[in-house]
């Protein structure tokens, strides 16, 4: 059995599904990120073993996406999150299991605050040879 890539296989796919809304899509953690902006990484643990054979892998792999708006005014920056959040949740493709949205909190990047909330979700991949 040849090892794929995460990144391309589950990642990419959730961020491909979520290209249609209104922020920029980031599979992975960026140097800058640029609001607003949907961010997925890896949960812990990351990755559950269901099965392991000599001709297919079957996992849960476990990530968060982070929702992020600007942070610049509380009520209209709550509300921006918000609506993130609810248009993200609206993109997940089939196949994603959802499991809870984190209360938002404010974060410091760089010279910027923005206002995060992450959003707990995760995927069974399965490899065959």
């Amino acid at each position: 059995m040849t090892a794929s890539s995460v990144q391309d296989n589950v990642r990419q796919t959730i961020a491909s599904a979520l290209s249609g809304v209104a922020a920029n899509v980031y599979n992975f953690v960026p140097e800058s990120v640029i609001p607003p902006a949907a961010v997925i990484v890896p949960d812990a643990p990351y990755f559950e073993i269901e099965n392991i054979g000599k001709s297919s892998l079957r996992l849960k792999v476990n990530l968060v996406v982070s929702a992020l708006v600007a942070y610049n005014s509380n009520s209209a920056s709550l509300d921006n999150l918000e609506k993130l959040v609810i248009s993200i949740l609206a993109a997940m493709p089939s196949g994603v299991e959802l499991s809870v949205v984190e209360k938002p909190t404010v974060t410091q990047v760089g010279a910027s605050n923005l206002l995060v909330a992450d959003i707990r979700v995760t995927y069974r991949y399965t490899q065959t040879n």
